[in-house]
């Protein structure tokens, strides 16, 4: 299948739901009706499935009852088959350096039709030449399809791309809806694939490590300052910070993925690096007598422009690894 955008990463992605089961008609079934609901969700194109149909091929019958009447097995015809058509080593051929394997087949001009290979001659036991249609039946049929297992199950998997990230997501809601008002038969059941299960964990770490780096700043803080009021005053300025971000997202129609918390991580150092560098200012005021207002809009002043610079530059030095994360 070519075409397919299933990774979750890129401003392609794709959306997928996998069935389990044990009965691959079942699950063709299944799959079917899986397939037109998903074609009916605004913003889901190339639906498509795993469960791709076998290639054609030629299924040589020996009749064996004729072929004994030449002095031939059906296990000689099959070889003789498989040896004209195939590419096995039959031989080798031993030179000063290597070994050269030996392929032995029919030339190509002989084999490119199923009439010349019906038409081929071969030797039976008395030394007669017979015609292989003389000895076996040709049918052309459809192979079988790919099936694939997971944990001993039969698994098939249909998929659809969507134009963005954004509207992957935005689907998965009505996808859901979808599957769970379905009846699956006792002993079959379904999920949103590997991509969705990879994704929902990511978020767990990513809950873990945003918790985790704000108990961290805050002991850092309370060390620093031997308060621990201080630590919140500068701890509050983070939501301000969230503003900046949902604008950001929303203005670029970019989803809020693994990247983006990732920038979030980093924008809590960089707004309580620049909060660490104002509060300890003012506190340094306060203690040469100002007032708290006096202190408050004097280091403002003072700090205004360093904290300035020092964020357009974090944001300057992080431009050439965002952009290619929201153009491609």
């Amino acid at each position: 299948k070519m075409g397919r955008s299933r990774s979750w990463s890129g401003n392609q992605l794709g959306v997928e739901v996998q069935l389990h089961g044990r009965n691959p008609e079942v699950l063709a079934v299944l799959m079917e009706e899986v397939k037109a609901n998903l074609g009916k969700i605004p913003g889901v194109q190339d639906v498509d499935s795993s469960l791709e149909d076998g290639e054609e091929e030629i299924r040589v019958e020996v009749n064996r009852a004729q072929a004994l009447n030449y002095g031939l097995s059906p296990r000689e015809v099959a070889q003789s088959i498989s040896s004209a058509l195939g590419n096995r080593r039959t031989s080798g051929f031993k030179s000063d350096d290597r070994e050269i394997d030996i392929v032995m087949q029919l030339n190509e001009g002989d084999r490119a039709t199923l009439e010349q290979l019906k038409n081929s001659s071969y030797e039976g036991r008395d030394g007669n030449s017979i015609q292989l249609a003389a000895l076996a039946d040709f049918n052309i049929r459809r192979g079988p399809s790919d099936l694939k297992r997971e944990n001993r199950v039969l698994n098939v998997t249909v998929f659809a791309n969507t134009e963005s990230r954004g509207a992957a997501r935005k689907v998965m809601g009505p996808i859901k809806a979808i599957m769970e008002g379905m009846q699956l038969p006792p002993g079959y059941s379904w999920d949103l694939g590997r991509a969705a299960r990879w994704e929902q964990q990511d978020a767990n770490d990513n809950n873990f490590t945003a918790i985790f780096a704000v108990l961290l700043i805050y002991l850092i803080m309370a060390s620093l300052f031997e308060s621990l009021i201080h630590p919140f005053t500068i701890m509050l300025s983070i939501p301000f910070s969230l503003i900046g971000v949902a604008l950001g997202l929303y203005a670029l129609d970019v989803p809020f993925d693994n990247n983006g918390a990732l920038g979030l991580l980093i924008l809590f150092g960089v707004v309580v690096n620049n909060g660490i560098v104002l509060i300890a200012h003012i506190n340094h005021l306060r203690e040469t007598g100002l007032s708290r207002r006096e202190a408050i809009v004097t280091g403002g002043q003072h700090r205004l422009r360093p904290i300035l610079m020092t964020a357009f530059t974090t944001i300057l030095n992080l431009m050439p690894i965002v952009l290619p994360m929201i153009y491609g």
